[in-house]
């Protein structure tokens, strides 16, 4: 197609059949006042309908006219972006015939100082630039209101004053609208870059490969007990459902306190009419976030939503969180942990920085083939942390049924003396995993979970700093816990499974380098100590308990285990041990 000419400022354009007329220059609308939403629990609060869409200026019926291909130009329009143009720029969009194609001609620049909204079903496209220079602090610079609307290619930055940390949101890209693509954009210097509003279920976005760029936060950062900055400063963010955000790079601002980089959230209190899909089936794949948010992924509340073959990295909370969610996976992506001790943004809430967070009332999560890679502080390479719901609640929630398989948590260079953690999880599957951990003392190591039931830990291969500290696997509570098959190196005890009334079955395990193979300290149900290899130091079973059914301890050393009761039997480098009456007695086997 021809495009509108540089010099006369009139629109051309070829198509099959007759060649409709020139469309007259348009006349300058008002511009419309924009919802001012207040933050709660981080997420804005329902705005008031949107004004249905006014009907274009100037003297043709603009909604008959044929779709058309249109250059952004004309009187008023300065395409250097030395003088700012929005009156005749909001007056040409007015204008614009519905399904139409618009041009951001590349090499433009356009200054504008107000919200560009769009009212009916347009193909925004170019590679040229559309620069806010103020007047949207607290307000979107593009405003998609439409279904079926696009936008590919354009730059959409922002050298204004600095964005309101109440209120409304500074957003280069907001759609309010079902079915919209995102696609190829780069938006460069907001409080948030592209965001899909909360007044209803909108369904069918596509955001892909888009450059969000130096995204803004409004946190206190490093030092600062303030508890600002949970209700903006996402990269992009989605409310709603059947969306997908695939292949953008997403970027913090330096130095700056920002929330989320790629953020999927429900809408159980904004829901106008939740359709068929209501807070699911989101595909988040392929992107690369990094700088200082304090979470680089983070899907909360969704349903039915897939994190794959995403990097990220310098999150100084989490790096990737699934927060009280239902079937959520994270697979196959990759984990640069930076953050510094210094690194303390948002300090206010107590996160328990990692980089992986499976938080609170979090259901059937899968955590498979991520790579997490320690080059900083970290509390834990994978953790499942409980808490208390909001609303005021006092009862502590922990993650069910999460199944946590074949990552691999390295050290390069950073400290980490914990590699999976489980915190009053349900039925927790932790299997083979390969788990590096430094710094182990006191009640860490390499898988330890505190208060869970009806654990399986197994086939997880655990390296850890020195044989003085830590455990490779450590489990305390009544919940019962399989630990089968595992690979421990280089801890002080190689599995110890304390206080557990609900009975271990501890099965074909191997501990190398260890001073201690087994501690059942406390654990009075029915047990099961089967086929361990135990190469220690010192004892290969301490704390023996009564209940337990030694079938066969192999390599479990020559030191005289201590615990237990009378009439219990131990096997193993041949020798017989057999407790009479407290004490252990020996012969060796012919």
């Amino acid at each position: 197609m021809d495009r509108t000419s540089r010099s006369d400022g009139t629109a051309r354009w070829r198509r099959t059949g007759a060649e409709p007329g020139p469309v007259p220059e348009p006349e300058p609308t008002a511009v419309e006042p924009e919802p001012d939403p207040d933050p709660d629990r981080g997420a804005p609060s329902p705005p008031e309908p949107d004004p249905a869409p006014s009907a274009p200026t100037g003297n043709a019926d603009t909604q008959a006219v044929p779709p058309v291909e249109l250059v952004l130009e004309g009187p008023g329009i300065d395409p250097t972006g030395a003088s700012v143009s929005t009156a005749a720029v909001l007056a040409w969009f007015a204008a614009v015939p519905a399904g139409s194609t618009v041009v951001v001609r590349g090499g433009d620049v356009i200054a504008v100082d107000a919200t560009i909204r769009i009212d009916r079903r347009l193909h925004l496209r170019g590679r040229g630039e559309l620069r806010f220079v103020g007047g949207v602090e607290a307000a979107p610079a593009l405003k998609l209101i439409v279904s079926g609307s696009s936008v590919t290619g354009v730059r959409v930055s922002y050298a204004g004053p600095t964005a309101s940390s109440t209120g409304e949101r500074n957003t280069g890209i907001s759609i309010w609208a079902s079915d919209v693509l995102i696609d190829g954009v780069t938006v460069d210097g907001f409080q948030n870059g592209i965001a899909v509003q909360p007044s209803g279920e909108f369904e069918g976005v596509v955001i892909s490969g888009c450059h969000v760029l130096n995204i803004v936060g409004s946190g206190g950062g490093r030092g600062s007990a303030s508890s600002a900055g949970e209700d903006r400063g996402d990269g992009i963010t989605v409310w709603g459902a059947r969306s997908a955000v695939v292949g953008n790079i997403v970027s913090a601002a330096p130095g700056t306190d920002a929330r989320v980089g790629i953020h999927a959230e429900n809408l159980p209190d904004y829901a106008v009419d939740p359709g068929s899909w209501a807070d699911s089936m989101v595909t988040i794949e392929g992107n690369v976030v990094t700088g200082p948010f304090r979470r680089s992924i983070a899907v909360e509340g969704m349903a039915h939503t897939v994190v794959t073959g995403n990097t990220v990295s310098d999150a100084t909370w989490w790096g990737l969180a699934v927060i009280d969610t239902r079937s959520v996976a994270l697979v196959a992506n990759t984990v640069r942990w930076t953050r510094t001790a210094d690194d303390d943004q948002g300090s206010a809430w107590g996160p328990k920085r990692c980089p992986v967070m499976i938080y609170r009332d979090a259901q059937g999560t899968v955590v498979s083939g991520n790579v997490i890679e320690i080059r900083g502080v970290a509390a834990a390479g994978i953790m499942a942390q409980a808490a208390t719901p909001p609303g005021g609640s006092t009862t502590v929630i922990g993650a069910v049924d999460a199944l946590i398989t074949d990552n691999v948590v390295r050290i390069g260079g950073g400290t980490c003396p914990i590699g999976i953690a489980l915190d009053r999880t349900g039925q927790p599957v932790v299997s083979g995993n390969r788990v590096a951990v430094t710094l182990a003392s006191g009640s860490v190591g390499g898988v330890v979970s505190y208060l869970a039931q009806d654990a399986v830990v197994s086939d997880n291969s655990i390296t850890g700093a020195a044989t003085s500290n830590g455990f490779g696997v450590l489990h305390q509570g009544a919940g019962s816990i399989v630990v089968m098959g595992n690979r421990i190196d280089r801890v002080r005890v190689a599995v110890a499974v304390n206080n557990c009334t609900g009975g271990a079955t501890i099965i074909g395990n191997t501990g190398r380098e260890c001073e201690y193979g087994l501690d059942t300290f406390g654990t009075t149900g029915p047990s099961v100590v089967q086929g361990n290899r135990w190469e220690s130091d010192n004892t290969a079973h301490a704390n023996a308990q009564p209940n337990t059914s030694y079938l066969s301890t192999r390599h479990m050393g020559l030191a005289r285990p201590y615990g237990g009761q009378s009439g219990d039997i131990l096997v193993g480098n041949g020798r017989l041990w057999v407790n009479d009456q407290g004490t252990w007695r020996s012969a060796t086997l012919g």
